[in-house]
């Protein structure tokens, strides 16, 4: 068995108005790498996601040993996003008279389903009809995730409805460690990591749909007709991790040579039906220390590309830390 330290990093979903910006209403390109203190602990915090926001309240769903100590369980706080001089992630307040609406509300709940005495990696929550182009309407949360109950990770999937029960994605595990899916909007691809090669690699998972399919919890994670690949053009005979895809840009880490230092963060673009060769994220955001888990939102008020990772850079609170800044410029 293969001990492993995943990096998670925030789930970010946005409920109620967006706020009145004292800039543009999209805000500035977030040059400056900010770290996320008030959500940051003197334990190691990383691995989350941040799923669809349309608005400025949100939450954070993250590993952190904070609560267990031994092993990392998810933590959800719900958060605000600011404009003033910079963008800026705030734990929510809540403010007497003002109506908020939170479609992620059963997040908490299925990450208290997920916890136990074992490490919890990695999250991942969806709703079908948000993050998908055809769902029909159907308004399913499911939140993925892996964990190592059994020994290695496995991926596994929650619902939220009544006394869900976590159920392993068996498509995507094999008797290695798997983790870290994510998925195009189509719902025609699912990315993840594995080293049952002997390193972690990234692999894609092609599912055969029609154009008038609707994308429902039982064809996305049982499909009849699909076929898994190693991503060659991604992978490397290094460590290739944490796959985050949002339209056609992936982002995932390395420790492959000609980084900064440690795990380093890489873009690729799909163009044409083929990645691009990946390419390091630069010096303002990776460091001589570890980059991990890079988290790409969907923010429909943006004009800009917002990332949240996790990195053990000194300055922090403690081994690793949830920081936030821009990627790319629309």
């Amino acid at each position: 068995m293969k001990k492993l330290i995943f990096l998670i990093l925030p789930v970010v979903c946005l409920t109620s108005c967006w706020p009145i910006f004292s800039h543009k209403e999209d805000g500035e390109f977030l040059e400056e790498v900010v770290r996320l203190d008030e959500f940051n602990s003197e334990f190691d915090d990383y691995n989350s996601n941040m799923p669809s926001n349309r608005s400025g309240s949100t939450y954070l769903l993250f590993s952190s040993k904070r609560e267990k100590k031994d092993v990392f369980n998810l933590i959800y706080s719900k958060a605000d996003f600011s404009y003033g001089d910079r963008l800026e992630l705030k734990p929510h307040k809540n403010i007497p008279g003002t109506y908020s609406e939170n479609s992620y509300d059963g997040a908490q709940f299925l990450a208290s389903r997920a916890n136990g005495d074992f490490n919890v990696l990695g999250p991942k929550s969806v709703i079908l009809n948000i993050d998908f182009a055809n769902s029909g309407g159907n308004n399913d949360m499911i939140l993925f995730y892996a964990d190592d109950s059994s020994g290695n990770l496995d991926i596994k999937h929650l619902t939220y409805g009544n006394n869900p029960k976590p159920e392993k994605f068996d498509i995507l595990n094999s008797d290695q460690d798997d983790a870290y899916p994510t998925f195009s909007y189509e719902g025609d691809k699912i990315y993840f990591c594995s080293n049952r090669g002997g390193n972690f690699d990234i692999y894609e998972v092609t599912i055969s749909r029609t154009g008038a399919e609707q994308i429902t919890r039982e064809n996305l994670i049982h499909p009849k007709d699909f076929r898994i690949r190693k991503m060659d053009e991604l992978s490397s005979p290094y460590e290739d991790k944490c796959p985050y895809l949002m339209e056609n840009t992936m982002v995932f880490v390395s420790d492959r040579p000609g980084g900064k230092g440690g795990f380093d963060i890489y873009t690729s673009t799909l163009e044409n039906g083929k990645w691009s060769v990946p390419v390091n994220a630069g010096g303002r955001i990776n460091t001589l220390y570890n980059e991990y888990r890079p988290v790409l939102p969907r923010l429909y008020n943006f004009n800009y590309q917002l990332m949240i990772f996790s990195s053990d850079r000194p300055g922090g609170k403690g081994g690793f830390d949830l920081f936030m800044t821009g990627l790319e410029q629309f």
